[in-house]
Order: structure tokens, then C-alpha cells, then sequence
């Protein structure tokens, strides 16, 4: 592992490593990874064998048990997927198309799992790879599994062997490995869900069920989840919530946020959801706003200003009545505006994937008023650029108003729309 950097007053500084040297191992442990090395670094006695140069030298540390000793490490190289998923998002991006180089990468990293709570399929999971999941304690883990019928499972996997996923979940869950999966929902392909949510249950602390997302350059053997088929999804995960409730005293099953706008149905209470733990995949999102926006919306002090909002279309009625509260009891001139998807094709309608390029034309030349908002998950995570590469800076400059991004949340979205300084 080659060292990037060396923090000053630290440890590492004061022995004399420095940036370029490679680390070798830890305790005897070789290296692979940052993983590696930090699990070891738990020691409060740190025996580190590294290469300087042609050199060899051992460095014996004592210190606090967990502190740091102040190395940076390049990142490691992530495994790529190797998989060829019949629904696969990344094969869905328009060609020829200015967009985020990283949307392009297939991930299927155990350690990113750990690491950033990406889901991975398991399967270019070696026997070594599961034992280092367990030795390390990598937990918690995300799969995605989708079927635990095996052909099914092959079949949207795109694959023709791979290995079953039942066996190696058992294994980790018996490991002590704290296992979220999810299943991806294809109408017509993956109609054994309840078989799944049966098999799957036992094993895991958590499992949501998503639509399958589709833009316009999607696999033409696929369909949309209609106002039918999200029920009946709805309908098997309340039953299974029941059950899991009498059996483990908690749901475990969840459906995401998208199933219960196609099903027309209005989403579960704020205390179905327990921890949101699933709020990443969309599961509770709407929930959770309603909740947080009351809470803000009744403390809130101020006058709402002259502004717009800008959302995706299956926001776009909570933002509309929520933003109407606030113009009714704060006085404001707020307005709304639906974005249609053009970028990845209108069957797209989660906010997080609107781009720069569709916001310009649906609101340029419109009056804004005093600044534009949106959502922060339209935009890269530490950065200000859209997924078509437009940046923030840019879209203020053609839309002549200022933009600001906020958390999605509802006691965010009050603060940025009541403010003191108004009344």
C-alpha cells in the first residue's frame, strides 16, 4: 500500500515515514487494503514493516488503542461488475451524451458496501473474499438478490453460472454479519418476491423492494411498474411486515416510497418505517419529510419570500402542497415547477435525476423570483455538478437567479423557505 500522505504532529511524521514509502504489513498482517490496515491499527502496540526506497525497515509503535497514527493511503482499485443485469442502470445512459464519467462505472465492491453502503450482487465473491468478510467483520453488508429463485436469479443477473446466494447469505449471517438486501421489481420477470421475502427474512435486518428504473434507452423486454402491480407488491409486503412483526418484533420488509405514488395509495405512517434504514433506496423518504416539515412548520418563525422550486415529477405534488402551507400561513409567493426528464426520457421521475440541462429549459425566461431551490441530491455529493456535468454556477449564470441546493428534508425545506430576516 503506497502512502499519500503523512499528517503533521502525527505519529507516522515523528518516526520519519513519509509520502511514497509502501506499507508491507501491520502485526505480521499484510496489507491489502485500507481495511486491512485499520483493523490492525486497533492494537495499542503496532509492529509495521515497510518499504523505503530498496529498504526494508520495521517500526514498532506504542500508543492508545485505535489512535490514529496519521497515514493517507491511495485509494484502492474497485472491483468492477461483472455482471450483465437485464435492467442494468449504467447500460441505460444515453450514448454521446456530456454526463458524470463516474455514472458509467459498474461497482460490485464488497468493501464499498461496507465502506459507503453500496449494494453488491456477491457474485464475484471468492471463498478467500468471505472469509476476509468475516475475519474483518465487515458489517453491515448491502446485496442485492432479487430472486432467490436460482434461474430467475441468473437470468436478470445476465449470467449463465454464478454462484447461489442462500449458502453464502447463510454463511454470513451465521458470521455475525448484518445483512440489507433489496430486490429490484420486473414486472413479468421477478414475480416470486413473496418467495423471496420468505427465504430472505431470517436473514437479514432489512429488505426493500424497488421498482425497476427504466429511461428511454432501456432493455425493450421490460416494463414499468403500473397502478396493478405496485399494489399487489404493497399488498405482499403488509402481510409479510405482520408477520415479521409477530415473529422477530420487527417488519424487516419495506416497499419503496416509488410503489405507493404508482399505486395511487398513500404511503405508511412515520413509526412503520422504525429506523429508516432503507432511506437511501427510497424507502420512507416521503415519510420522514411529512414529518420533519410538521415539526419545522409548527416552531417556525419568519415570512416566506418570493422564490421557486424546482422537483421531479414524483415529488412534485408533496413539494406543491407542502410549499402551499407555507405560502397560506407565511405569507409567501412560492412557486412550483414540475421538471420533466427529457435527459434520461419522462418514464425517469425521482428528483435526484434531474439534470441542469431540463431545469434551464423548462424555466428559462420565466420570473424566478429572488432565488431558485432545489434539492441536494440533484447534484454530485461533494461538488456542485449535475449528472448532465452542468454545474451550479452555470445554471444560475443562464437562469439570471440565484440557485440554492438543500438537504431533502422537511425541516430543511421550511428553513429555507421562512426566514426571520423577512417578517
Amino acid at each position: 500500500m503506497k502512502i499519500l500522505s503523512v499528517e503533521n504532529n502525527s505519529i507516522a511524521r515523528e518516526i520519519g515515514l513519509k509520502a511514497g514509502d509502501e506499507l508491507i504489513s501491520v502485526n505480521g498482517t499484510k496489507c491489502i487494503d485500507v481495511l486491512d490496515y485499520e483493523a490492525c491499527l486497533a492494537s495499542s502496540v503496532v509492529l509495521l514493516e515497510v518499504k523505503q526506497g530498496d529498504e526494508y525497515i520495521e517500526y514498532e509503535i506504542e500508543k492508545e488503542e485505535y489512535e490514529d497514527i496519521g497515514l493517507a493511503f491511495e485509494d484502492f482499485t474497485i472491483r468492477q461488475c461483472r455482471n450483465k443485469c437485464i435492467f442494468c442502470f449504467v447500460d441505460q445512459l444515453p450514448s454521446g451524451k456530456d454526463i458524470r464519467k463516474t455514472l458509467r462505472i459498474k461497482d460490485d465492491d464488497y468493501r464499498m458496501s461496507f465502506i459507503s453502503g453500496t449494494y453488491i450482487t456477491l457474485t464475484n465473491l471468492s471463498e478467500k473474499d468471505s472469509e476476509r468478510i468475516l475475519r474483518l467483520h465487515l458489517s453491515p453488508l448491502y446485496v442485492s438478490v432479487h430472486s432467490v429463485n436460482e434461474d430467475i436469479r441468473k437470468y436478470m443477473l445476465g449470467l449463465e453460472k454464478a454462484p447461489p446466494v442462500l449458502p453464502l447469505l447463510q454463511k454470513l449471517h451465521e458470521g455475525g454479519i448484518k445483512l440489507h438486501a433489496q430486490i429490484v421489481y420486473c414486472p413479468t420477470v421477478n414475480e416470486d418476491y413473496a418467495d423471496t421475502f420468505e427465504a430472505l427474512s431470517p436473514l437479514t435486518e432489512t429488505l426493500a423492494i424497488v421498482p425497476v428504473g427504466l429511461t428511454k434507452h432501456c432493455n425493450p423486454i421490460l416494463k414499468q411498474v403500473d397502478r396493478e402491480s405496485a399494489r399487489k407488491v404493497i399488498s405482499a409486503v403488509e402481510k409479510y411486515q405482520k408477520r415479521n412483526l409477530e415473529i422477530y418484533g420487527t417488519r424487516k420488509i419495506y416497499a419503496s416510497d416509488e410503489f405507493y405514488i404508482k399505486a395511487e395509495m398513500p404511503e405508511p405512517d412515520y413509526e412503520t418505517y422504525e429506523d429508516f434504514a432503507q432511506i437511501e433506496n427510497g424507502v420512507g423518504l416521503i415519510a420522514l419529510f411529512k414529518h420533519d416539515f410538521k415539526e419545522a412548520f409548527d416552531t417556525a418563525v419568519g415570512k416566506a419570500g418570493n422564490v421557486s422550486i424546482a422537483t421531479g415529477v414524483s415529488a412534485y405534488n408533496l413539494i406543491k402542497s407542502s410549499a402551499d402551507k407555507i405560502n397560506k400561513k407565511f405569507g409567501g409567493n412560492i412557486k412550483v415547477y414540475k421538471i420533466e426528464n427529457d435527459f434520461f426520457g419522462s418514464t425517469v421521475t425521482v428528483a435526484g435525476l434531474t439534470v441542469g440541462g431540463d431545469i434551464l429549459k423548462e424555466l428559462e425566461g420565466k420570473d424566478l423570483g429572488e432565488e431558485l431551490i432545489i434539492t441536494r441530491t440533484m447534484l454530485k455529493e461533494f461538488g456542485n455538478c449535475f449528472l448532465d456535468n452542468m454545474t451550479l454556477e452555470a445554471l444560475e449564470q443562464k437562469l439570471k437567479v440565484k440557485v440554492e441546493a438543500i438537504a431533502p428534508t422537511g425541516d430543511a425545506f421550511v428553513r429555507a423557505l421562512v426566514k426571520e430576516e423577512n417578517i
